[in-house]
């Protein structure tokens, strides 16, 4: 969830060049900062900090951003996917998609306790890891739609953007959120008819991922699914039954079948 306040001051130990100015009458005007606290999405590895909050997405370039965790400062390559962020700013937020923000002071970032965290990280190594599935089927996709409406763990709708682009801007194509019957709806898929009346529909230019859940297991940490990488309904991988855990290094999952069609 994201949550915005604001402050006549900043938190951290910033110059003063930051927090004030002189106005033409040569009075020093302070700065009111505002605080969004946000999802990170992804590892940062391309230079762009893709942030999560109830609804929105947003991005935020790393170049000369002062970064800090849990107040001591940082270096980008210490950003993993799931923590906390707290963006401090003095400007608006662009209405662009993802938004962006402007006059950025600090952001500062945070993990958290629960093993159950980052879940956006393990859904993007299972993508990952079907994409790489069957390779072929990837031929000529130019959009990927990831649905995540029933994926276990209650994600927010702005993370469920964000996967869908972290994981699209990496393989360089349109990520969408829609579910198959969106797709459909909206012109998508391509439909044949077929004996009998009924119609099979393939993605002629794009593949659907899906990621549903499996039964619930009694230790809470762990997160039971299966996965989809679709095209066509003679042109699908699947991956059954499996289920993850976090550990000290992230997350680990098992697939307890895999199937193609």
């Amino acid at each position: 969830m994201s949550v915005e306040h604001t402050k006549p001051y900043s938190v951290f130990n910033y110059s003063y060049r930051n927090l004030c100015y002189i106005n033409e009458y040569n009075c020093m005007i302070f700065r009111t900062n505002k605080c969004m606290t946000l999802r990170v999405v992804g590892d940062a590895s391309d230079g762009t900090l893709v942030l999560a909050g109830e609804t929105e997405l947003y991005t935020l370039p790393l170049d000369g951003l002062t970064l800090y965790l849990d107040g001591s400062s940082m270096d980008a390559s210490e950003i993993e996917s799931g923590m906390t962020a707290e963006v401090w700013y003095t400007g608006g937020v662009q209405e662009t998609y993802p938004a962006k923000f402007s006059q950025v002071v600090a952001v500062s970032l945070s993990r958290e306790d629960d093993a159950r965290y980052d879940l956006c990280g393990l859904y993007l190594q299972v993508l990952e890891d079907l994409w790489n599935k069957d390779a072929g089927l990837n031929g000529g996709a130019e959009i990927v739609s990831v649905d995540l409406s029933k994926a276990p763990g209650g994600l927010t709708a702005g993370e469920k953007a964000a996967v869908a682009y972290v994981f699209a801007q990496k393989h360089g194509v349109q990520g969408l959120t829609m579910t198959f019957d969106e797709l459909r709806e909206e012109g998508y898929l391509t439909g044949e008819k077929l004996e009998g009346g009924s119609t099979a529909y393939s993605f002629t230019n794009g593949l659907l991922f899906t990621i549903t859940p499996e039964e619930t297991q009694d230790n809470g940490a762990s997160v039971c699914f299966s996965a989809e990488k679709w095209r066509s309904p003679l042109g699908a991988y699947y991956f059954t039954k499996c289920t993850a855990s976090r550990g000290d290094n992230g997350w680990e999952y098992t697939v307890g079948a895999e199937m193609i069609s």
